[in-house]
């Protein structure tokens, strides 16, 4: 169970929180400007203080991503608290500069997974999938593509081949995302997410409706930056709304090395 979570986090990151189009050059899927070498991202628990002032809690997640001067990943690394190498994924890269596999080792270099990029004769991302270390494949990720090149359409699939859960999304004017519905097994909606953004074009609000109860939720998230010369977010306090407050939830802090 824990090795599937582990997949599904990588998965999960290789393609982003929303439905950015994977153009498969990864400094620009990653929403990153400039030139970066190294991004070191540490989250941590928000929460106030008994004087309501915000501050930094226990460390939750520690990742390092590296670049290559051509703007590729070259490696992303998950450290533990105690900067233990949890698992590491090596990536490749084609002669078009396209993500075409990653590796995925742990502490003592052994491989532990794979994860495979598939891209139609137009270069464009299609298809993605996770296979463990017996080389089975855990899980699949196709992709459809509207006539401006924009993923429209996500389907989740197990290792049966079998979709479980399909994104079908919108867009603002501009190409961000407006919202996503998603649809479980039996194509029933079970889901609706919309987001608004920053003039960087990073989400200022996440709203989710989840039609799963019988008495339909929502839930709201909003999210503060900071940035640096470059246009990257170098600190990022996601808050949880509930009513009319506003409650920390974690402060992802950023450090960004330049070449």
């Amino acid at each position: 169970m824990k090795r599937n979570k582990i997949f599904a986090a990588i998965l999960f990151l290789s393609l982003g929180v929303t439905a950015t189009a994977q153009s498969g050059h990864d400094l620009q899927d990653d929403g990153m400007k400039g030139a970066v070498k190294r991004v070191d991202a540490v989250m941590y628990e928000a929460r106030y203080d008994f004087n309501d002032n915000l501050e930094r809690g226990d460390q939750m997640e520690h990742l390092v991503t590296e670049y290559n001067a051509k703007g590729q990943r070259r490696s992303q690394t998950y450290l533990s608290v105690a900067e233990d190498v949890i698992f590491r994924t090596r990536y490749k890269h084609d002669g078009f500069g396209l993500t075409t596999l990653e590796h995925v080792v742990d502490n003592q270099d052994r491989v532990i997974g794979r994860t495979y990029y598939i891209y139609d004769a137009d270069h464009t991302l299609i298809e993605v999938y996770v296979e463990d270390a017996e080389r089975q494949v855990e899980s699949r990720l196709r992709l459809k593509h509207d006539k401006m090149g924009r993923i429209d359409q996500r389907s989740f699939n197990d290792q049966f081949n079998e979709i479980f859960k399909r994104e079908i999304y919108t867009f603002n004017d501009n190409g961000t995302v407006n919202k996503a519905v998603v649809y479980d097994r039996s194509k029933q909606k079970v889901q609706e997410k919309r987001w608004e953004y920053d003039e960087q074009g990073e989400p200022t609000s996440y709203t989710l409706y989840d039609y799963t109860e019988e008495e339909p939720e929502m839930f709201v998230t909003v999210y503060e930056r900071e940035y640096d010369a470059h246009g990257n977010w170098i600190k990022c306090t996601e808050y949880e709304v509930l009513g009319d407050r506003r409650l920390p939830a974690y402060t992802t802090i950023r450090t960004i090395e330049y070449f």
